[in-house]
């Protein structure tokens, strides 16, 4: 969806248009639910934080006013949610299986072993990360943010933002050095790109990518 047809079914869902507003989640539900299935480590309190942060979308509508992207306002609500549920919690469990069903798009079979490691040993170290460290690196290397539009959606400085990257970046280089080739940083071997065109897209029990907004 280009900016424009985004921009317009934002105003009509801030007037109440509900098909708009089912428009839009269908653009932003995968992405949304991908990022709090990576915080939580469980899908199912992924999605249940991914239908509250809809639903609080869709009553704050009126209030977005375009100081960010809708994207980005989405990632602070889901952001916000999960603390949220932190707080209530005296710890969220950190493994889960997002990387489990990646296709690995190489020849062979050496190859394809070879990726899959990667991303099984990448998933564990990922899930040793502090949860704003983990957060970022998910938001820039998977989802594309920009550093201002990362700190919009946790609350931190720009400041911040490059610190917690830094420091995920060298703990993954370090601790993922056996996928280091000719000495580059592992997060440079596996581009964002490359990154984030394998990333499966989350499914959910009863609701697909097209069911209605939340109520």
């Amino acid at each position: 969806m280009d900016a424009r047809a985004e921009e317009s079914l934002i105003r009509a869902a801030a007037l109440g248009d509900r098909q708009a507003f089912d428009q839009l989640m269908r653009c932003h539900l995968t992405p949304v639910l991908r990022y709090t299935t990576r915080l939580t480590g469980s899908p199912t309190t992924a999605e249940d934080i991914t239908q509250e942060t809809f639903l609080a979308a869709w009553r704050g509508m009126d209030r977005f006013g375009f100081r960010s992207s809708f994207r980005t306002w989405l990632f602070t609500i889901a952001s916000r949610k999960t603390v949220d549920l932190q707080r209530r919690q005296t710890a969220v469990v950190i493994s889960d299986n997002t990387f489990e069903a990646m296709e690995v798009r190489t020849p062979g079979p050496a190859a394809r072993t070879v990726e899959h490691s990667f991303f099984v040993a990448l998933q564990t170290e990922l899930g040793k990360l502090g949860y704003q460290a983990r957060a970022c690196w998910w938001l820039r290397e998977v989802e594309g943010l920009s550093h201002d539009e990362i700190a919009t959606a946790l609350t931190i400085s720009r400041g911040s933002v490059r610190g917690h990257l830094q420091r995920a970046r060298s703990q993954l280089a370090e601790r993922l050095s056996a996928w280091r080739p000719d000495g580059s940083d592992v997060h440079k071997a596996r581009s964002p790109g490359r990154i984030r065109h394998q990333i499966p897209r989350p499914t959910t029990k009863g609701r697909r990518d097209d069911s209605p907004a939340p109520r």
